[in-house]
């Protein structure tokens, strides 16, 4: 296509055979500056506007201070021209004209004719006060209706996160952000799942709304539950953000609380859009939502850690109170089995958090996860968890037997010992509870999510998650689920 340049004057001259090569000539150099790719954003003013085929044709027109004047046409595409214009609160296209207005788009490059064209995505007021006003139309509009969020929310109100799903653009500096300030040790971090999104432009409010009913669809076809919604953006000026004061999205928010809590964290701290007023809870940042969730996270395991030893030195006072109250001899009798019996109780507890944070953490668990695995690991918690009640029942039993019998001349001790029995038997009630609740802990997180999560996938037939290739024949059609889709199969093979 380009011949070799030669020196003409001071500059190059470049030669082509044809008209074609040279227009391709320059759509490739456009190419390779990005020029195509990039976004713009000016201020003009509309001197007309034709509607064709759906799509607005605007002219705009600006005059410098020597009287040049420059024109250009904006090409607002169909599909967007109802979304702005009700954005906008105008009534008809033409009251865009004879008045100036600030553009955002990209440019297109047509080798045919050799031209270009701006496709604008996003037509603003110039000026805030526009704004502000139809902000506060629609906020006043969901207070009517007792959408907006009146109660200001904490999340320790929540179980401790560890499913998230982000509503943003994947290549957004706010993403980075939030991903980089989930600051908690690697067995805490939760699960993370993107559902991209625009962020700017006319198809802002349609597109969150689509990502919100495609978080909803795969919580309710695989019966599993995100612990919360984060959407997040990272700042800009007024006309950036325009855009997320939709009504509509502002509903389907509000409706998404019921199911699933939703954060936002859109813009700098001095911004504000309508979705800020519906969220469960809202931030300033997409940074402060990364840093109240790692609190909340690490909240919750400092508030175990100190159960842990609140219960520990509760045992030792327990230990102590016997050894005051009771006589020598009868403490000696008691002692090496009571002390025994807390200690084994102890070591219980010990191996069991440690199996928590070790052998089951979210990131450990992700990497080995299987139906069989789970089945089998649910029937062992189930048999150990069995076995450890009777255990503590049956030496519950033989030691408050043997205190009665080594007491039962001790009569002003009596009552003070029965209650320190009643006590105790609470204790171990309770550590009872402490196990069952461990065990529904391990039971949640079995579910196909996790397998999801890491690249794997959950076979269903008839509606069934198959967990054995024992349950399939030849022939069947099961349907296989990955975190992006699902397609359908026939078994042709059991090897």
């Amino acid at each position: 296509m380009e011949s070799i340049p030669f020196r003409y004057g001071d500059s190059y001259l470049l030669e082509f055979q044809t008209l074609r090569e040279f227009v391709e000539y320059i759509e490739l150099r456009l190419r390779e500056t990005d020029l195509l790719k990039l976004r713009f954003k000016f201020v003009a003013d509309v001197v007309k506007v034709k509607p064709y085929n759906g799509s607005l044709y605007i002219t705009v027109s600006q005059e410098t201070v020597d009287g040049k004047k420059t024109e250009l046409t904006i090409i607002l595409w169909k599909n967007l021209t109802k979304i702005v214009l009700n954005s906008l609160g105008l009534k008809s296209e033409y009251e865009l004209e004879h008045k100036k207005w600030e553009f955002q788009g990209k440019l297109s490059f047509y080798p045919d004719r050799a031209q270009f064209s701006f496709w604008a995505d996003s037509i603003a007021p110039q000026g805030e006060s526009d704004i502000l006003q139809r902000r506060q139309k629609i906020k006043e509009l969901l207070k009517k209706e007792r959408l907006l969020m009146e109660v200001l929310h904490n999340l320790d109100e929540l179980e401790p996160i560890k499913y998230i799903a982000v509503i943003t653009s994947k290549t957004a500096q706010g993403y980075f952000d939030f991903l980089s300030n989930i600051l908690v040790p690697d067995e805490l971090r939760p699960v993370i799942h993107l559902y991209e999104s625009s962020m700017q432009g006319a198809t802002t409010a349609e597109e969150v709304i689509s990502a919100l009913n495609r978080i909803e669809t795969f919580c309710r076809e695989f019966m599993v539950k995100y612990d919360v919604i984060v959407i997040i953006r990272g700042g800009g000026g007024p006309s950036d953000l325009m855009y997320f004061d939709d009504y509509n999205l502002a509903r389907r928010i509000a409706q998404m609380n019921n199911f699933i809590p939703v954060l936002t964290g859109i813009g700098h701290e001095k911004d504000e859009t309508i979705p800020d007023f519906v969220a469960w809870r809202r931030f300033p940042t997409p940074t402060a939502v990364a840093k109240e969730i790692s609190n909340q996270i690490k909240g919750y395991q400092d508030k175990v850690e100190r159960s842990v030893s609140d219960l520990s030195r509760y045992m030792e006072n327990a230990i102590e109170l016997l050894n005051a109250k009771l006589s020598d001899t009868n403490y000696k009798t008691v002692k090496e089995i009571f002390r025994g019996k807390i200690q084994s109780v102890e070591e219980e507890l010990i191996d069991s958090a440690e199996v928590l944070y070790k052998r089951f953490s979210l990131k450990e668990y992700e990497k080995m996860i299987s139906m069989d695995f789970i089945k089998n690991l649910s029937e062992k918690m189930k048999y150990n968890i069995s076995e450890f009640s009777k255990k503590l029942m049956l030496d519950y039993k033989y030691l408050k037997d043997t205190l009665e019998l080594k007491i039962n001349n001790i009569n002003q001790q009596v009552e003070r010992y029965i209650k320190l029995s009643d006590t105790l038997e609470k204790q171990y009630s309770n550590l009872s509870n402490l196990v069952e609740e461990k065990k529904e802990e391990f039971v949640k997180i079995g579910g196909p999510l996790s397998a999801l999560s890491f690249g794997g996938a959950v076979v269903l037939k008839d509606r069934k998650i198959i967990q054995s290739k024992k349950e399939l024949s030849i022939g069947e059609n099961v349907i296989i689920n990955f975190i992006d889709g699902k397609v359908q199969a026939t078994i042709s093979g059991n090897d």
